[in-house]
């Protein structure tokens, strides 16, 4: 459908990367028009202070040759990226495109010795063991993420509707996917954290960890967003550091940068990672805004989700109102998906849990559609 392509196009190369760009700080960060424009990411960058804001440079797709642009951009430079892909290879990256892809492939999770439950990678053309295994389990594929490729079968219905996924899937040329035992959870936390080269300090034995968060999920497993909970951070990076460190002990020695780590802490107390993302991931910025929410305003929690609304796209910040101009609500990022829709990444602080759903519901009422 080239409608919802045109969509993809559009988030995939405008919102996230504008929604990542907000937490790099003041380095160079290549974006690709039209799909984002000075002028629609000028109004998010101005809510950094000048010494934060990153610096954009952009390449228009419809113009010239992107690949010797690109080359010409990267210059005696090395190129950090989100996530690899094939032009990469032509440039000096601070990390090999192909490690990159294979450790974010979830073969990688299950084959490196990280305490991941107990997982066997399957044959999509042998649909036999995904009919007849006993509920409840969870099927991933390899290469998914933000919780698209993730079927948690609970009921038969839930089977079925995977089942049907995995026959679109093959024919689109997919082989491979893994199944895994399901967990009953008392608590799902992600650690994002930064992994410094052997010799740092922060090296593979003493990650860093920036913040944990709660992901916001769906009842099907697709993610949503997340929630932190600033004044708890010394604890949860406590209770957590010795599976992030084990993590990252299994991850090649090579790796540096950015990462996180999903886990799940079963009803005995034991931490499972369900997810490896070696990448800056969708929830690390909130992570980074402790200053702008607890310690200036006096707000311990915050939470961030994507909104689709109608109308004008800046007119967001006027529906919003006084809660955006007080800082209690962010808007990251924004974009036009289509004719009279766009989509835009928020974040707002609260003073307690029920005062974070009361702004949640305020922001989810003032942009609704119809």
């Amino acid at each position: 459908d080239e409608r919802e392509i045109s969509r993809l196009k559009k988030t995939i190369l405008g919102l996230k990367p504008l929604r990542r760009a907000l937490g790099l700080g003041n380095m160079e960060v290549i974006f690709f028009s039209p799909y984002i424009t000075a002028e629609n990411m000028s109004r998010a960058l101005s809510q950094l202070p000048t010494h934060q804001r990153p610096i954009p440079v952009f390449v228009d797709l419809r113009k010239g040759s992107v690949p010797e642009k690109l080359l010409e951009l990267t210059q005696d430079r090395t190129l950090l990226f989100w996530r690899p892909q094939g032009w990469m290879r032509q440039h000096n990256s601070l990390i090999d495109t192909d490690d990159a892809y294979e450790i974010n492939s979830k073969k990688y999770l299950i084959t490196s010795g990280i305490k991941t439950p107990v997982s066997e990678m399957i044959s999509l053309a042998d649909s036999g063991i995904l009919s007849s295994r006993k509920i409840p389990f969870v099927v991933k594929l390899c290469l998914a993420a933000c919780g698209f490729g993730t079927y948690l079968i609970t009921t038969e219905d839930r089977r079925k509707e995977m089942l049907a996924a995995m026959i679109k899937y093959r024919d689109r040329g997919g082989e491979e996917g893994l199944v895994c035992d399901y967990i009953n959870l008392k608590e799902d936390l992600s650690v994002h954290f930064v992994i410094g080269a052997p010799d740092d300090e922060n090296n593979q034995e003493n990650p860093l960890i920036l913040g944990i968060t709660v992901q916001n999920l769906t009842l099907d497993g697709h993610w949503t967003g997340g929630s932190i909970d600033y004044s708890a951070q010394a604890a949860l990076a406590k209770y957590t550091l010795d599976t992030v460190k084990d993590t990252t002990r299994k991850m090649p020695a090579s790796y540096v940068g950015w990462c996180g780590i999903d886990i799940v802490v079963d009803e005995a107390g034991k931490q499972w990672v369900v997810d490896l993302n070696a990448r800056f991931t969708g929830s690390m910025l909130i992570c980074l805004m402790s200053t702008h929410f607890w310690k200036e305003r006096g707000l311990p929690l915050a939470e961030f989700a994507a909104f689709k609304y109608g109308g004008a796209v800046g007119s967001i910040y006027d529906r919003l109102g006084p809660m955006v101009h007080s800082g209690q609500i962010v808007i990251t990022t924004t974009a036009i998906l289509d004719q009279d829709l766009n989509m835009a990444d928020v974040v707002w602080g609260g003073k307690n849990r029920a005062d974070l759903a009361s702004i949640g519901e305020f922001i989810a009422k003032s942009l609704k559609i119809g």
